[in-house]
């Protein structure tokens, strides 16, 4: 029996063990969460936002399957019960089924058109199909229902930077960090957007940053190492490129990066191999995405060949 804070007696009800259960999980506790959430089913099978909680809990140990299993059941005993769209569309978000994902937090909105997490979580499906516009729209209004909704305004600076609204992406992952300045992803995607305006010293002081929060996240060590050699300090950059390319061995344009460096530092030998890395790393891209073309051609699928064939030509031209 897990400890709790809650003295129970004979009488508890389904309610009070699911009400425990989400208060452990809300503190990372999610396996004796599930514990107390399957005492509240054994209590009362019915309990839907039982089952929906069970459905999140699965969710934070990585069972998505059971996950959406668990919402299921829920929304089959309250088809309008919001949390249990909302967690299986994640769920679904994190299978890559972003289509299903977008149905179900339609559905939720339908039920309540102010639930701003469905329409924080439908933008950020649509972001993942290359609707940026569409994801703006949603974002939009995730946050004008929530203005202090934190995610929402770090999907919206996404969408926006995919839009090349740079300017405005910033305000957008600027004010995430007001409300949370150890944002780590927003300070990343800040600079990323200062990258694409041109602000290089605006951007390596975003990717110090994130780098003081998480010395080991291996985003930081590319976007540093690429801000780093914009900025014509080649012997800072190298170092963090090495590191990339070690976790990361088939980004070619790290290891394009890392020649550069190599080159500027007059490493002629180190930089003519990672070069010939990277050659070797688009050449097999190459012919992966002219097959795969041929292959979407035959089958009728001729927006899918064009795209593939437009990703070959694109490394062609890097």
């Amino acid at each position: 029996m897990p400890e709790t804070s809650v003295q129970f007696r004979n009488d508890d009800t389904a309610s009070v063990y699911c009400t425990e259960g989400v208060r452990l999980s809300r503190r990372g506790r999610h396996e004796d969460g599930l514990r107390w959430v399957e005492r509240a089913l054994s209590a009362d099978p019915f309990y839907a936002r039982a089952w929906a909680s069970k459905g999140f809990m699965l969710g934070k140990m990585g069972q998505y399957d059971e996950e959406i299993e668990a919402c299921d059941r829920a929304l089959a005993i309250n088809p309008d019960l919001l949390d249990a769209w909302l967690n299986k569309a994640f769920a679904l978000g994190h299978l890559h089924r972003f289509e299903e994902k977008i149905d179900c937090c339609d559905r939720a909105i339908l039920i309540n058109p102010g639930f701003a997490p469905a329409w924080n979580a439908k933008g950020h499906a649509l972001g993942k199909l290359g609707f940026y516009e569409e994801e703006l729209k949603c974002c939009e209004i995730a946050v004008a229902l929530r203005p202090r909704y934190i995610s929402a305004w770090v999907n919206r600076g996404f969408a926006l930077l995919k839009c090349k609204q740079y300017g405005m992406a910033i305000h957008s992952f600027t004010q995430s960090l007001n409300y949370y300045p150890g944002y780590i992803s927003a300070w990343i995607q800040m600079g990323i957007a200062h990258c694409e305006a041109g602000s290089d010293k605006e951007a390596l002081a975003c990717f110090e940053k994130a780098e003081s929060l998480a010395p080991e996240n291996t985003g930081v060590w590319y976007w540093k190492g690429l801000v780093l050699s914009r900025l014509g300090l080649h012997a800072d950059a190298a170092p963090y490129l090495e590191k990339f390319t070690g976790i990361n061995p088939r980004n070619a344009e790290a290891w394009i990066l890392l020649s550069n460096c190599n080159f500027m530092l007059g490493r002629l030998d180190e930089s003519m191999r990672s070069f010939l890395v990277a050659y070797d790393i688009d050449k097999q891209d190459i012919g992966s995405c002219l097959s795969q073309s041929v292959a979407r051609a035959k089958e009728k699928n001729f927006d899918d060949s064009l795209r593939l064939l437009s990703q070959a030509f694109g490394i062609l031209l890097r």
